[in-house]
């Protein structure tokens, strides 16, 4: 009998899909199962060719094609992987045992390995010592991607009928999704890498600023249903956010000109920081959020 369930959102990713399928092959009572999301390419041949169930519908994007597949899923645990990126079998068993023996817990996630897109690998900083619902309203950013992290069936069951209404957003819809979880129990961490996650890949690193503004959007929502007093991003800090990120994503990609010119567009948004300054910022190793 299966225990936990690997969600697959995939578009377009007959080129990767295999090697996130494969990925998943050493996890204990394991079933994988990919929703195709109107892709125009082969990922659903690929994917059943590598031994997944596969589930089709017409595009609506990842979050959608998440619930999809969650809502087809009969196990106690489900974990989401994004096509492009893979699990680390230890790590993910390590947060079902977690889960298993501690009824509370309703999400547990491990550490996160990032790969840059020249394939060099770095184990990322962690940014929480703990994840509350307030934890993640003050801070502004979830603790991990979806991959890391592995959540209890009827935990989030709980959390979508929450009195308090989800939004529909097209970014950020993993940040919303761990503070309703956060919201209907505990949420644990663990040392162990339970995912290898691609940088400068995901889809919020092609529009940073709506990204930028879904997630405050996502805060600003909770912080009001909540009563928690966080101290959201204005417009301008928004702008100035987004095109660093951008310039973080040209320059990690080998765009150094484009890197430039986010940087100058960053500075006439939020001239306070020195050039150096940013530079140096957007060269360093990524965090652990996109």
């Amino acid at each position: 009998m299966n225990v936990v369930t690997v969600v697959i959102p995939a578009y377009n990713s007959q080129d990767t899909i295999r090697r996130a399928i494969d990925s998943c092959r050493d996890i204990e009572r394991c079933r994988i199962l990919v929703v195709d999301d109107g892709s125009t390419d082969a990922t659903a041949t690929v994917a059943r060719d590598a031994g997944a169930e596969v589930i089709a519908q017409s595009n609506a994007g990842a979050s959608h094609a998440r619930r999809n597949g969650i809502s087809h899923s009969s196990t106690d645990f489900i974990a989401l992987l994004d096509a492009d990126d893979e699990l680390i079998p230890d790590g993910v068993t390590e947060s079902v045992r977690m889960l298993q023996s501690d009824p509370d817990l309703c999400v547990v996630g491990g550490r996160v390995i990032g790969v840059d897109p020249n394939g060099r690998e770095h184990l990322l900083e962690r940014h929480y010592r703990a994840v509350s619902t307030e934890d993640l309203l003050l801070t502004g950013f979830g603790p991990w991607p979806p991959a890391a992290a592995v959540m209890r069936r009827s935990a989030f069951d709980r959390a979508a009928r929450l009195s308090i209404p989800s939004l529909d957003t097209r970014y950020a819809e993993d940040y919303e999704m761990i503070i309703r979880l956060s919201m209907v129990g505990r949420v644990g961490m663990h040392d162990q890498p339970a995912t290898r996650y691609r940088l400068y890949a995901g889809k919020s690193s092609h529009a940073p600023t709506r990204a930028i503004a879904d997630k405050e959007a996502i805060r600003k929502h909770y912080a009001s249903a909540t009563g928690i007093r966080a101290n959201l991003m204005s417009f301008q800090e928004i702008k100035g956010a987004a095109y660093t990120r951008a310039a973080r994503t040209a320059w990690a990609n080998g765009r150094k000109t484009s890197a430039v010119t986010w940087i100058l567009r960053s500075i006439m948004v939020a001239p306070k920081i020195l050039p150096g300054k940013l530079l140096k910022r957007i060269s360093r190793p990524a965090p652990s959020r996109e």
